[in-house]
């Protein structure tokens, strides 16, 4: 007898407390529907060096330490994306007004970012877990134009328990995806003949701070965040061209100054949120104030359209601009 992978279930919730869990069970949490991944530990079987006196085999061996880490693969729904999003970013603010619940959603700059909770099962009965004290390390959207909107997290955990027992009845999100025909991106307020976009948020957590009388990690610290995004366009022009590998639209020549202008990424769903009125979409509006062109390469082969896969990294402007925003419009009225 097997196990399918589609018997498993994803539940996640942001903790309150650093080392406790908290039940995800209910409407607690957010089941999130996968389309692939798992959390897989980081541990190895510690050997000794071989020892004079000793003999050429190998005769004992012990384990060390452990993590926890995984990639989980989704279709972007409003309530588990914006749950991810906050644990990813930090700050959330909740209004509601009319039937439509707004999430706006910004970089902290504290110290730790928010927990999570999660249950994980894997298959029908192989095995179920609880991990504690689990961070968003990196976020990755995307979409193409004939596509759906759809992202990659990474996730790490500082403890796990094995062989529990699994939420009977998820609360899964239902909510409908967006599709790329009701996808639209802008750069300095013109919107983009963008074929599809990207979008990457990396906190590049220390993962290693392993201390001695313990098998898990002391503590997760995010570094320095990044935050880039880029899109595929075929040009009518090559001012973009000239801006990123000149530093201006206009400049036949190297400059050392970068040009930054606004970009977004505003994405809708078809489907409505019951009771807004009027009748509102789920919404994804992101926008980054400052955003700089990576210099790229105009290309041409054979008899192909000439496309270009731009990518940039987007600029904190102040310590009192963030460097990204982001409002979600789903049907909650707050972020689990």
């Amino acid at each position: 007898m097997g196990f399918s992978s589609q018997a498993g279930q994803l539940i996640a919730k942001t903790q309150t407390t650093p080392g406790t869990y908290d039940p995800t069970t209910g409407t607690a949490g957010v089941g999130i529907k996968l389309k692939s991944g798992s959390f897989a530990p980081n541990r190895e079987l510690m050997i000794l060096d071989a020892e004079i006196g000793g003999g050429r085999d190998v005769v004992d061996a012990m384990l060390g330490g452990v993590s926890y880490s995984g990639d989980f693969d989704f279709y972007a729904r409003p309530q588990a994306v914006a749950l991810l999003l906050k644990a990813c970013l930090g700050t959330v603010v909740s209004t509601v007004a009319s039937g439509v619940n707004t999430h706006t959603i910004t970089p902290s700059d504290a110290a730790q970012l928010p927990f999570l909770s999660v249950e994980h099962v894997i298959g029908n009965g192989l095995e179920a877990y609880q991990y504690t004290d689990v961070v968003v390390t990196s976020l990755h959207l995307e979409a193409e134009a004939n596509g759906f909107l759809q992202g990659t997290v990474s996730m790490i955990a500082r403890i796990q328990t094995a062989g529990i027992t699994k939420t009977a009845a998820p609360v899964w999100d239902n909510t409908e995806v967006a599709v790329g025909t009701n996808i639209l991106c802008y750069y300095n307020g013109v919107t983009l003949p963008a074929k599809s976009f990207s979008l990457d948020i990396a906190n590049n957590f220390d993962d290693d701070d392993f201390r001695l009388g313990s098998f898990f990690i002391g503590d997760l610290t995010p570094k320095r965040r990044e935050v880039t995004g880029g899109f595929s366009i075929r040009p009518n022009d090559s001012s973009l061209w000239r801006q990123a590998v000149n530093g201006q639209a206009s400049a036949v020549s190297p400059g050392g100054l970068v040009t930054k202008a606004p970009f977004r990424i505003d994405a809708k769903t078809y489907a409505t949120i019951a009771g807004s009125t009027p009748l509102t979409p789920f919404e994804y509006d992101i926008s980054m104030p400052n955003f700089a062109l990576r210099p790229y390469a105009l290309e041409a082969s054979g008899d192909d359209v000439i496309e270009n896969d731009i990518e940039g990294q987007a600029l904190r402007p102040s310590n009192a601009t963030p460097v990204m925003t982001v409002l979600v419009k789903n049907d909650k009225a707050a972020v689990a």
